[in-house]
C-alpha cells in the first residue's frame, strides 16, 4: 500500500468544514478512574463511543506536553467533520473498521473493552499496535490503523494550535492563468 496523500485540493475542498468543525465534548476531568476519558456527544459522523476511542489513540500519539495535543487542536472534532465532505465510502468504512478491531483486539488480548482499560494498559496497547502496524504493514488493521496516524498528523500539523503560522496558500491565487502572462511569469504573476 503506497503512503497516504491528501491532495491540495482535496483538503482545500474540505477546509471550510474544518473551520466549522464542532468542540468534542467530553465528560469533565474530575474522574475516579484513569480509564479513557468519553465523550458525551456524537459527532456529525461518528458516535460519542467511537470518538472516544478516536481522541485518546490521537492523544497518545500526540499527547500535551509543552505543546498542545491532539485534544488542544480538536484533531478528532476536524476528523469527525471530514468524514462529511472529505472522505470516501472507502475511508469511512476503513476508520470504522478499525474502531471495531482495536475493540475486538482490546477484548481479546485485555479482557475487556478498550476505553475501559487503565491509562497505562491503554498506552502499552496502543505503542504495541503502532509497532505491529509498521512491521507488518500488510494486515488489514495495520492499514487502516497507519491512515488513521497520517490523518491525524496532517490535521494536527496544519491545525492553529499547533502551528499558528501556517499559511494553506501563501500569497495570492491566479486562476485562469493565459499562456502569455505563463510566459512572462516575472512580470505578471
Amino acid at each position: 500500500m503506497s503512503h497516504l496523500t491528501i491532495s491540495r485540493r482535496v483538503f482545500i475542498g474540505s477546509i471550510a468544514y474544518l473551520v466549522t468543525a464542532p468542540t468534542l465534548a467530553f465528560v469533565p476531568f474530575a474522574k475516579v478512574s484513569d480509564s479513557a476519558l468519553p465523550v458525551t456527544t456524537d459527532g456529525q459522523f461518528f458516535t460519542a463511543s467511537e470518538l472516544t476511542i478516536l481522541a485518546d489513540i490521537a492523544e497518545f500519539m500526540i499527547p500535551k506536553t509543552v505543546t498542545p495535543g491532539a485534544t488542544d487542536a480538536h484533531v478528532i472534532a476536524v476528523l469527525d467533520a471530514m468524514m462529511l465532505t472529505w472522505a470516501s465510502t472507502k475511508t469511512q468504512t476503513q476508520f470504522r473498521q478499525l474502531i471495531k478491531q482495536i475493540q475486538l483486539l482490546s477484548s481479546d488480548t485485555l479482557g475487556a473493552s478498550y476505553a475501559k482499560q487503565p491509562l497505562e494498559q491503554r498506552s502499552k496497547f496502543i505503542a504495541e499496535l503502532d509497532k505491529q502496524a509498521f512491521q507488518h504493514p500488510d494486515t488489514q488493521i495495520s492499514m487502516h490503523y497507519r491512515k488513521f496516524k497520517d490523518i491525524v498528523f496532517h490535521i494536527y500539523y496544519t491545525s492553529k494550535e499547533a502551528n499558528p503560522d501556517y499559511q494553506l496558500i501563501p500569497g495570492t491565487y491566479k486562476g485562469c492563468v493565459s499562456a502569455d502572462e505563463l510566459s512572462n511569469k516575472g512580470q505578471t504573476l
